[in-house]
């Protein structure tokens, strides 16, 4: 098992081993800097974020790897509701090669920022229903 460097003023809680270390350097400095905990075991990888926490199982497959993704997204703030969401992708390379990273990357950030204006259009919604303005 190997751990990342800390950088000044930023602490991540990171475990890495096995196939899917690979990926944690990237993840860690440009996909989720702001991860609370990440964890690469074997074929799986655990991120911990402020407003979730992913789970995705890298499967080699014949011609490839399948990614499979499951998702908890929880909102801050007194309603607090959660979502939970699983898909599955392909990439035509193997678990630890840079194609797969690059869709991690990818659906990573998109699932992110869907969840972000899923969370502004309901606000913008409530307050339409409200009858006042929405929050900025």
């Amino acid at each position: 098992m190997s751990s990342l460097p800390r950088r000044a003023g930023r602490r991540h809680d990171v475990r890495v081993q096995g196939p899917a270390v690979r990926h944690a350097l990237v993840l860690c400095s440009e996909v989720v800097p702001d991860a609370r905990r990440l964890s690469c075991e074997g074929e799986v990888i655990r991120i911990d974020l402020p407003e979730g926490d992913f789970r995705i199982r890298l499967e080699t497959v014949p011609g490839g790897t399948r990614l499979h993704f499951y998702v908890t997204f929880r909102e801050d703030g007194p309603a607090g509701g959660t979502w939970w969401s699983s898909w599955e992708t392909e990439v035509a390379a193997a678990p630890g090669s840079a194609e797969a990273g690059a869709v991690l990357d990818t659906q990573i950030r998109e699932s992110r920022r869907t969840f972000a204006r899923s969370l502004a259009d309901a606000a913008a919604g409530a307050a339409a229903v409200d009858g006042l303005p929405a929050a900025a």
